[in-house]
């Protein structure tokens, strides 16, 4: 049996806590773990066996998987192959994430075994407006590692059975938040209607130094080599180049940022079905 380990995760959030739960799977197969990067290239072709074990941690957009995730995932297929989806998302829900990743592994050949969800700082955290900030923090970790033990438990006593990854429910928010926020996307789209505003990454070019970090850090080559330009078409907005930059250089002031912060500050902890 071999465990194959695939993250996408342009600002590390999906691969530490990846890492958490594979520490807590450590002397479960002889065979090292096969970790598979999907962040910058797709992962290629791949036909694992009905002895081994995929896990896999990408983050929530829009409340499903990543798109771009799951089209480098393509070549990837599985033979009754047993899986373990976990998606990572900004405090406010994950929604759909984890059964939108079970049902496209079911589709090439996948068992779902074991789900869960987890918070990571949002993309569009900021000083000013920070939500779920340094997170997966030392305590996420430790239920990572917490989560992979009892997917240890369960690989040894061989109890694969499928699980129901859409029966994994969110943590509710306070009534009062989730309509706060409902009223601000509606008010977002109809302004959006009205006058489309396409938001990208911004540069202080009297502070950028033309490092060359954000181009390396970018998922989908949307930044110009010199630094300065984001291509629209490319850009997924995960802030990899905001974050990311020495400098300071960087923003993307994105009107979702106060409303999730006002509204999702309060702490979620991780969930988890095995």
């Amino acid at each position: 049996m071999k465990i194959y380990a695939v993250s996408f995760s342009p600002t590390g959030t999906s691969s530490r806590v990846l890492e958490g739960i594979l520490s807590g799977l450590e002397g479960v197969s002889p065979d090292p773990f096969v970790r598979i990067d999907i962040t910058h290239q797709p992962a290629g072709m791949k036909c694992l066996g009905e002895e081994d074990v995929l896990i896999v941690a990408v983050p929530v957009y829009g409340g499903n998987a990543a798109p771009l995730a799951k089209e480098r995932m393509a070549c990837i297929e599985g033979s009754g192959t047993r899986c373990v989806v976990v998606a990572v998302y900004g405090n406010r829900a994950f929604e759909n994430a984890v059964a939108d990743m079970s049902s496209f592994l079911g589709e090439r050949g996948f068992l779902t075994v074991g789900a869960a969800a987890f918070v990571g700082e949002h993309s569009y955290s900021t000083l000013s407006a920070p939500i779920a900030a340094g997170r997966p923090d030392e305590t996420d970790i430790a239920d990572a590692r917490r989560f992979g033990e009892l997917l240890k438990l369960k690989i040894d006593g061989g109890d694969l059975r499928k699980i129901e990854a859409a029966s994994l429910s969110d943590i509710e928010s306070p009534e009062i938040s989730l309509v706060r926020f409902r009223e601000f996307v509606a008010s977002y789209q109809r302004r959006q209607t009205e006058s489309p505003v396409k938001y990208l990454p911004e540069v202080d070019s009297s502070a950028c130094d033309g490092c060359g970090v954000c181009v390396s850090v970018c998922p989908t080559a949307a930044i110009s080599a010199d630094g300065l330009a984001v291509a629209a078409d490319k850009c997924i907005k995960c802030c990899a180049c905001v974050k990311c930059c020495p400098r300071g250089a960087r923003r993307l002031d994105s009107p979702f940022a106060k409303p999730l912060h006002e509204n999702f500050s309060l702490r979620k902890e991780p969930v988890w079905i095995v």
